[in-house]
């Protein structure tokens, strides 16, 4: 059974997933504009980042979604998630929106675990 800590907890997890929703669809954009503008050396390169931002995006908001129906995948899945955010933040280059979605990545990873029983694990 679910407790009024665990559903702020779920729903705490579920607006991080969106805010970082959100900034994954910023950084896609802003990688297209520069692709548009003439910025980026390889167009191609560009756009296939492009593309894997707005992929992580994507994946992201199904994260944040899924959470709300407590199933042990969904957990499953953000988990992996965030792990697999977590080891390409820290191994490419790293600036001031890499370092915010990285505190991001690692509360919701916090959160996750300190509420894995609402998942039945």
């Amino acid at each position: 059974m679910t407790t009024l800590s665990d559903f702020r907890l779920i729903r705490a997890a579920q607006m991080l997933f969106f805010l970082n929703t959100g900034i994954w669809i910023g950084l896609g954009l802003g990688n297209l504009v520069k692709l548009v503008n003439g910025h980026s050396n390889s167009t191609i390169t560009g756009l296939i980042i492009a593309v894997l931002m707005f992929g992580n995006a994507l994946v992201m908001l199904v994260c944040g979604v899924s959470l709300g129906k407590q199933h042990r995948r969904s957990f499953y899945l953000a988990l992996v998630v965030l792990v697999v955010n977590i080891i390409l933040t820290v191994t490419d280059q790293f600036g001031l929106v890499d370092f915010i979605t990285l505190v991001i990545d690692l509360v919701l990873l916090g959160i996750l675990i300190a509420d894995r029983r609402s998942y039945s694990l």
